[in-house]
């Protein structure tokens, strides 16, 4: 979490961007919440295992390119 404040989605649950915060708590927000939740499956742990690699066993930078 200490890196959040810099991705596009701040919600580890949802696919709420920045810019829709202030919605937060609104019927709408509510709605999208459910509707663009996001997805835990294989292609998702997959490349998440990918780039721990990267970072922890090949000490790639968190800001390089490659990631």
């Amino acid at each position: 979490t200490c890196i959040k404040f810099l991705g596009k989605f701040p919600c580890p649950r949802c696919l709420i961007p920045k810019d829709k915060i202030d919605q937060m708590g609104s019927k709408l927000d509510r709605l999208r919440c459910t509707r663009d939740a996001r997805m835990d499956n294989h292609a998702r742990w997959s490349m998440i295992e990918m780039v721990r690699d990267w970072i922890f066993t090949k000490g790639r930078n968190i800001a390089s390119s490659v990631i």
